[in-house]
């Protein structure tokens, strides 16, 4: 969860590391947030879209530029993002999710290590496991907490129990694809997909509005 002032519209995104249509969502709700002049207190939640990948990966096949299609090259492009394809492997992202759930239990804002993970694996190249999650903890400054929580192997594997049963009750709460996001209180999924930026601006309006009228 992000430090943000106690106005803040709360967004949860349910989201999974391999969906870069999950980073390019973040990206256009940055952009609304922004441009509406609404602060946004950003939670993920975990979803996997391929549990059954094997720790080491999955060979993607393929070249770079083969691995990234036309239309999300351009969606990428034009919020700042350059999918290159490089990474030549598909993770198995249990122990992203986890170390999500970690930082988020100890109240770190997780988007900037969620960031940094996209940035690792969609743009530089690399194949996301603990050491080069370490490199990306280190880059936003929570090298010391990531370090000590891959030490110890019972609190990891408590963490990987938790976030399957979260991602198993993303479905039931009716989640069908990633990113899905929620707004305020509202658990349920208000929609999927990288929508465009009027649709972000639209419900951090209405509930900077519903807030307003629960206070008067």
């Amino acid at each position: 969860m992000s430090v943000a002032p106690n106005s803040a519209v709360a967004v949860t995104i349910v989201s999974d590391l391999v969906c870069p249509w999950c980073w390019v969502g973040l990206r256009k709700l940055q952009q609304a947030s922004e441009e509406a002049k609404v602060d946004v207190d950003i939670t993920w939640k975990p979803f996997m879209l391929r549990p059954n990948t094997p720790q080491e990966g999955q060979p993607k096949g393929g070249t770079p530029a083969s691995r990234v299609p036309a239309g999300l090259k351009a969606a990428g492009n034009a919020v700042g993002i350059d999918f290159s394809g490089l990474t030549d492997r598909t993770p198995n992202t249990i122990d992203f999710h986890a170390t999500m759930k970690f930082l988020l239990d100890k109240e770190i804002d997780q988007t900037p290590f969620q960031e940094a993970v996209f940035d690792a694996y969609f743009t530089k190249g690399n194949f996301p496991d603990r050491p080069a999650m370490l490199k990306c903890a280190e880059l936003v400054g929570i090298a010391e907490q990531v370090k000590t929580l891959y030490g110890e192997q019972s609190i990891m594997e408590m963490h990987r129990n938790e976030v399957t049963a979260e991602a198993e009750e993303a479905s039931r709460r009716g989640v069908r694809g990633v990113p899905s996001f929620s707004f305020g209180d509202d658990t349920r999924p208000a929609f999927s997909g990288a929508q465009d930026v009027d649709t972000f601006i639209a419900y951090l309006k209405q509930n900077t509005s519903k807030r307003v009228e629960q206070k008067s």
